[in-house]
């Protein structure tokens, strides 16, 4: 039987080159070829031997007696995560509001660079019999295993369905550990990866809210934003912040207070006896005496006279009185068993080395063999870890290493390490994986880490050390002072652990003075001293406040730290300690004015509970996934209706829009008119490059409307050619005034050529009782019922259905939405434009409005669980639609065969586009004839190009023959009547037609012919 072909893959190439060099030194094995195909480096050994995989899956070691087969292994590798989520091109900064991203579909893509990687690996997997999955053995490195199966699975479905999916645990790349890797092979636990899906959702659905409602906002309203990018949030950076403010505040709101001490200091001969000095400290003994320093009992008083009446009767008494001198034996413990936070606060304490570097090059050391796995919660050893072994392979590292080994192996030195309270049940705690000389380290950073770790290893390993405290108690008048000392007898583990781990004596080991004996001090004074501020916070205290309320974990602690100095909401100083910058404070200010203090590590500490759970399998990822947003929705809705503190916490900090006159040029004078004031504004453009959200920009940079007398700005939509007063277009001298501010609006041209409105107040502050939120907000998107600029819809934000066009085409899916344009109200996908999805319902002229509102529910008939459908409210012109139709109606325009009919309401189908019946496409001729639903009608116009007419809707009419057409001889569908639509080849009005309204177009090339007729496809 041919051997088993198996793809190993591995996180990143460096493991791959291990596992290939530890199964190419396996006895019999020979390496058939290596290669680097397109991204990653591929190996091929056949003839590893180790028990058969078809034994394997439990995670069990595998007995010895059970016999070995030959492998075929190809190895290769990825880069970290393979693939990436994000919401499609429908849910665009500009496309949606930030909160339809709470419930907005998520997309798997693969990027660009890693797209290469995903074919390699489908094409790995068709050779394979079996995978197994060489990944870090902590959740991300689950969830990883879980896309790079998806994509093995692609390519080769039978090993998904002969269960031929394995997944190996390993901590190091030594070849012992690989081969019992080998003999102990699993499964992927579905557990960690769900609980990896559950927070990796949570926070793109909260952080991309956030992150574009606060950039959009803050962008609009003060200098210094347009060219700074995004302003971001993230559910765990936000905290992290916190914390550092928090610190920043205590210091900036600090009040110094005056507080008074008393001090005394004596003097006793070495055998504890008392030395009686003169008042120059003359002692007149011959013994040889040591001077002795005590504390007062209470510390500190703030009243400065209370103090001087206590010291004046200490003075007053002259003599104190020996009351107490107790020893005892005392340790300082040796460490714990090191985990990946414990190796980050001690680095940067010891070594000066920042949480992120550190984790970099451990990272480095850990692909190198030098070092186990780097990231890990574990504290404690398992009974079977062999200590002796790896402490004697130290023996023969000549130097500080080497000696101490054989110091701890020699005279009972040796002691079994203690255990710490955590266990992540997947890596033993961080400890060196070969004995070397550190100086044989090239990278300097690299070294010092080895180090510490080598050094924090051999310790845990050691005794405690072992002293003696003794406390001395005086008493004087009422009051009582104290003197401790210690004294070292054993250093053992503190030894290796110089020159960071010291032990504080204090005043050594006192003197055995007797109790009742009577000393005069040498000193007796009160002395006065100010309370001080705490310093700003370490990294050290940075990343234990993070452990401790659970913001991060020991994977991504060091990432969240480095987000914020990226992100200039923090800098961090020689001294390894954080200040907030002013964008920082004025965010967290912001929010905590509002009540939500999304600053506070609660609500993330509250989410990491929940995927601990989903990792435990007490809850599954629906379980926890939806209470934790609706709660951050709620938060979310709340800082919408309240934007305006977080507007007043950012002013102390930054300059309003357009304030700092030096950074903009006048473009014209007596621009627009304001509808504050009633003055004129002045066009101002920014000197410098437009921002860099959403690519290109504006030559010279963004434009604004400023009003000198109001001192307000308004930002002027980006990427825009020319922008110009708005005018009535019957009377140039009449400006266009927006009904619901009073300003005027501004026309703005596109590079093509087109224009559109906006309201330069209801762009800077979208009204939201007419549609406005936090996107950009065009008059297009406006609710007004009288303004003839506002073309939106109530609830135009909201899915109708998703979009049966995407769903065919297996591209991002999109949602249908209710649109209003120049030729009316429409259903159409928000993936739609020219090149881009075209599914579109028209909708009938006979209504007056179309919303989607509160009245509007889901159609019983459409909707299941898996998809909504929900239902339009139609509002009818008087007199336009038949006498058996109210007013008002809902109906689902799917389902509703009596509307679709009526209404010439026309669904398309996925090989059609559905065009509006408009008579502005070229050459066509004829008259809008009058619609008569009842008996008949005799309208048979001819001739002149058709206007909107005016439609009855009566019982009967005094006509005879068929229901009226418009007729005419249109050269490219010109429009007529209004009678009916065609949806084949010939023209709705008459003879003529093809192209213009009612016209068929390809759904894949354009051409005029239907999609499954297309002549390019038959070619293909």
């Amino acid at each position: 039987m041919a051997p088993i072909v198996v793809l190993n893959v591995a996180e990143k190439p460096s493991v791959a080159r291990a596992l290939a060099q530890v199964f190419g030194n396996t006895p019999g094995s020979r390496q058939s070829q290596s290669h680097r195909s397109g991204p990653a480096q591929i190996f091929e050994i056949e003839n590893v031997n180790f028990p058969s995989l078809y034994q394997q899956g439990s995670g069990q070691i595998v007995p010895n007696n059970v016999r070995n087969e030959p492998h075929t292994m190809i190895i290769s590798s990825v880069r970290g995560h393979l693939a990436s989520q994000d919401f499609g091109p429908a849910y665009g900064w500009s496309r949606c509001p930030p909160q339809a991203l709470f419930d907005a579909p998520i997309n798997t893509e693969y990027s660009q660079d890693m797209q290469p990687l995903e074919s390699m690996l489908r094409d790995l997997s068709r050779r394979a019999s079996a995978l197994i999955l060489w990944l870090d053995c902590d959740r991300e490195g689950e969830a990883i295993s879980d896309e790079v199966r998806t994509v093995c699975i692609k390519g080769n479905p039978r090993l998904q369905s002969q269960n031929r999916i394995y997944r190996a645990k390993f901590s190091t790349v030594l070849p012992g550990e690989i081969q019992r890797a080998l003999r102990s092979l699993g499964r992927i636990n579905e557990h960690f990866v769900q609980a990896v899906k559950a927070r990796s959702e949570h926070d793109l659905r909260v952080g991309a809210a956030f992150t574009r409602f606060q950039t959009l906002r803050l962008q609009k309203k003060f200098d210094g934003f347009q060219d700074s990018g995004v302003i971001s949030y993230g559910p765990c950076q936000f905290p992290t912040l916190g914390f550092v403010v928090e610190r920043w505040a205590r210091i900036e709101t600090f009040v110094p207070e005056d507080f008074w001490t008393i001090e005394m200091s004596i003097r006793l001969n070495g055998d504890g006896s008392v030395n009686n000095s003169d008042q120059n400290g003359n002692s007149n003994n011959n013994q040889q005496s040591r001077p002795i320093k005590l504390t007062w009992k209470r510390g500190r008083l703030y009243d400065r006279a209370m103090t001087i009446a206590l010291c004046d009767a200490c003075q007053e008494a002259g003599e104190a009185v020996v009351t107490s001198l107790t020893g005892r034996p005392k340790n300082k413990w040796r460490p714990v068993p090191l985990a990946t936070v414990e190796l980050q606060k001690r680095a940067s304490k010891y070594l000066r080395i920042g949480s992120e570097e550190l984790m970099q090059k451990a990272e480095e050391l850990y692909h190198q063999g030098f070092i186990s796995y780097p990231r890990t919660e574990t504290e404690k050893f398992r009974p079977e870890f062999n200590h002796h072994t790896l402490i004697q392979s130290f023996q023969a590292v000549a130097g500080e290493f080497g000696d101490y080994a054989n110091r701890l192996l020699s005279d009972n030195n040796f002691q079994n390490p203690r255990a710490g309270q955590n266990d992540d049940n997947a890596h033993p705690p961080i400890t060196p994986a070969k004995a070397v000389d550190p100086q044989t380290i090239a990278d300097p950073t690299q070294r010092k880490i080895y180090t510490l770790v080598v050094k924090h290893y051999l310790a845990c390993c050691s005794r405690d050390a072992v002293g003696r405290e003794t406390e001395l108690t005086l008493r004087i008048a009422s009051e009582e002072f104290v003197a401790k000392g210690l004294m070292i007898l054993e250093r053992n583990w503190l030894d290796i652990y110089q020159p960071w781990e010291k032990w504080y004596t204090g005043q050594g080991e006192l003197p055995r003075a007797r109790i009742g004996s009577r000393i005069v001090p040498t000193s007796l004074s009160m002395n006065a001293g100010q309370t001080s501020p705490p310093q700003l916070i370490s990294e050290v205290e940075l990343i234990a406040l993070m452990d401790r309320n659970g913001i991060g974990t020991d994977a991504t602690i060091a990432q969240h730290i480095t987000t914020i100095m990226d992100r200039k909401y923090a800098e961090k100083d020689g001294n390894q300690r954080f200040h907030p910058t002013k964008l920082g404070i004025a965010l967290v200010e912001g929010y905590n004015s509002m009540g939500y203090q999304l600053n506070k590590p609660d609500l993330r500490r509250e989410m990491e509970s929940e995927c601990n759970a989903v990792a435990a399998g007490r809850k599954t990822r629906d379980q926890i996934l939806g209470p934790i947003l609706s709660k951050m929705l709620e938060c979310f809705k709340i800082v919408n209706a309240e934007v305006h503190k977080l507007d007043e916490a950012v002013a102390r900090h930054f300059n309003n829009l357009g304030s700092d006159s030096s950074q903009y040029r006048v473009l014209q004078a007596n621009f627009t008119r304001c509808g504050s004031c009633n003055g004129m504004t002045v066009l101002k453009q920014r000197t410098g490059g437009g921002s860099n959200r959403g690519g290109g920009g504006d030559s010279g940079g963004s434009k604004l409307l400023q009003c000198a007398p109001c001192s307000k700005s308004f930002l002027m939509p980006r990427y825009n050619r020319e922008v110009r007063p708005g005018v009535n277009p019957n009377n140039q001298h009449e400006p266009l005034i927006c009904p619901i501010c009073q300003f005027q609006v501004v026309e703005c041209v596109k590079d093509d050529g087109g224009t559109y409105f906006v309201c330069p107040q209801c762009f800077s502050d979208p009204p939201e009782e007419h549609g406005g939120d936090s996107t950009d907000f065009p008059c297009t998107k406006c609710t007004h019922p009288t303004c003839s600029l506002a073309k939106g819809t109530r609830g135009g934000d909201v899915e109708i259905f998703s979009c049966p066009f995407c769903a065919s085409s297996g591209t991002s899916a999109g949602k249908v939405c209710l649109k209003r344009g120049q030729h009316g109200y429409r259903l159409s996908c928000s993936n739609g434009g020219p090149n881009s999805c075209q599914f579109t319902v028209w909708l009938p002229k006979e209504a007056r409005e179309i919303v989607i509102d509160d009245s509007t529910g889901s159609c019983n008939r459409c909707s299941n669980p898996n998809r909504v459908v929900r239902q339009l409210k139609f509002i009818w012109k008087p007199g336009s639609v038949p006498p058996h139709y109210d007013r008002e109606l809902c109906a689902c325009v799917l389902c509703d065969e009596q509307l679709k009919n009526d209404m010439n309401i026309r669904i398309p189908a996925v090989n059609e586009v559905n065009y509006r019946r408009t008579g502005n496409s070229a050459g066509g001729r004829g008259n809008q004839s009058s619609n008569s639903w009842g008996s008949s009608s005799n309208n048979n116009s001819r001739g002149g190009r058709g206007n909107q007419g005016s439609t009855s809707w009566s019982s009967s009419n005094n006509s005879a023959g068929r229901p009226g057409r418009g007729r005419g001889r249109g050269g490219r569908g010109g429009r007529g009547g209004r009678g009916s639509t065609s949806w084949g080849g010939s023209s709705a009005n008459g003879r003529g037609g093809g192209g213009g309204g009612g016209s068929i177009q390809c759904f894949s090339c354009g051409g005029p012919h239907y999609a499954n007729a297309c002549p390019n496809r038959q070619q293909q």
